[in-house]
């Protein structure tokens, strides 16, 4: 046990047990989120879109890992607003378990974790969706990008607004960076909570309007 663990003690997110940030007990309490069409919602095979459902500026398909109950719940908060580095570790020993991302082929995707605004980047100090996006990139074997999407206008929390507000206010939310081009290109655009899908679906309409071959989205957890 180093100094810093003797000062601040580690404690497991859900239940406070001391030992580690994710015990024994709540680690098992962990379950894999279902598949279903990101336009309709409905279940679907692998999260593909259905044909009736698809749409020119669509996404092509969403894989959800994680059901956003406890423990995750508390992971994803504990990353969000107090940042503790020794939470990726235990983020990617639980996606070494998931089987939600075996069987498919991303071979030529790039993931694209969904950008912050500058001003709360700034003020927080880092981008908890790139971290945890960086560690699916590296559980699918395909590389992360950073400088593909931007966001265009500064946002409120989605956690606040009712479906309609997430909807409009995500509307122009995101611009590809200067002197970038996608056409041709397939992508991942990966997002920490699917709740209503409307950060997902505006980059995937930002992507697919400039050209992008193939546009999915993963969520590390799925409220649906």
């Amino acid at each position: 046990m180093g100094l810093l663990d003797l000062i601040f003690p580690k404690r497991c997110v859900a239940c406070g047990r001391l030992g580690d940030y994710l015990c024994r007990e709540d680690a098992e309490k962990i379950t894999s989120a279902k598949s279903f069409c990101p336009v309709c919602q409905k279940g679907a095979v692998g999260g593909t879109t259905h044909a009736r459902c698809k749409q020119k500026l669509s996404l092509d398909g969403l894989i959800c890992i994680f059901d956003y109950g406890s423990p995750i719940k508390e992971l994803i908060h504990e990353m969000k607003y107090r940042f503790v580095q020794d939470l990726q570790t235990v983020v990617q020993k639980e996606l070494t378990k998931m089987k939600q991302l075996d069987g498919y082929d991303f071979k030529g995707f790039e993931l694209l974790p969904i950008p912050q605004h500058k001003k709360r980047e700034n003020w927080r100090g880092f981008n908890q969706t790139e971290i945890l996006g960086k560690l699916v990139a590296k559980r699918l074997k395909i590389t992360p990008q950073t400088e593909v999407l931007a966001k265009a206008k500064e946002t409120k929390p989605q956690v606040e607004l009712k479906r309609k507000e997430r909807l409009k206010q995500m509307s122009g939310a995101f611009a590809l960076e200067p002197a970038v081009s996608v056409l041709g290109k397939k992508f991942i655009i990966f997002d920490d909570v699917w709740t209503t899908g409307a950060t997902l679906k505006a980059a995937a309409s930002v992507l697919k309007r400039k050209g992008a071959a193939k546009v999915w989205g993963v969520a590390f957890a799925s409220s649906h």
